[in-house]
């Protein structure tokens, strides 16, 4: 079975699978004949037109766990309960742009802006809506969002979420940043502490944030 790759090892290589050809063993050997390819890269598995079960994502990250050659960043989908399910299991996973098309309810006046390269100092983002940062955010450069954040890599800069809005959430694949402002609160962190499957969160006033501590 015949799989496609789009990307760079730069920003993030994906894996492109929809309803016609997603198969887990078959994924995983194509993978795993291609992981020499695929050394040192960022790796996204997109997944169009097809709900995912609980224990297909669970085997996914056991697998990926496992394939030391590459740092697995998620999914890409354009369903809906798909990432719905990688939020409860903690996994990161962006809506394709063919879904966010689709999402009516969003102000009209709101973009979602996704970032493909790493953000280096100096480097300043905003966007009304959402941010999706397909790679690393630096020491020195700032994300300012009126939505919620999305990191598919290392996030040292600093975050300002939430503008505005009484909820908001804040992920990142890793993080390591001395601050964050989480709809106008300010939330400090230990400076030496890195966290792994990072999420932080605010909702009914309250603020929860969720890790792993090290990495993995």
């Amino acid at each position: 079975m015949d799989f496609k790759l789009r990307g760079t090892n730069v920003i993030a290589i994906e894996l492109l699978t929809d309803s016609s050809n997603f198969d887990l063993e078959k994924i995983k050997q194509f993978i795993a004949e291609k992981k020499q390819l695929l050394k040192g890269s960022r790796f996204i598995l997109s997944v169009e037109d097809r709900t995912l079960m609980a224990d297909e994502v669970e085997e996914l990250l056991k697998f990926f766990k496992t394939v030391n050659e590459l740092t697995f960043c998620g999914f890409k989908t354009n369903v809906k309960e798909n990432r719905e399910l990688c939020i409860k299991l903690g996994v990161p996973c962006d809506l394709s742009n063919m879904e966010i098309e689709k999402i009516k309810e969003r102000a009209d006046n709101e973009e979602i802006k996704f970032i493909k390269k790493t953000l280096r100092s100096g480097d300043k983002i905003t966007s009304t809506g959402d941010v999706i940062i397909m790679g690393d955010v630096n020491p020195g450069a700032e994300v300012e969002a009126g939505g919620n954040v999305y990191v598919m890599g290392n996030l040292m800069g600093f975050v300002r979420a939430g503008i505005g809005k009484k909820e908001c959430e804040v992920r990142a694949l890793y993080f390591q940043a001395p601050i964050l402002e989480v709809c106008g609160k300010q939330v400090p962190f230990e400076r030496n502490e890195s966290y792994v499957n990072f999420k932080i969160k605010v909702k009914d006033g309250k603020i929860k944030v969720e890790h792993k501590t090290g990495r993995n």
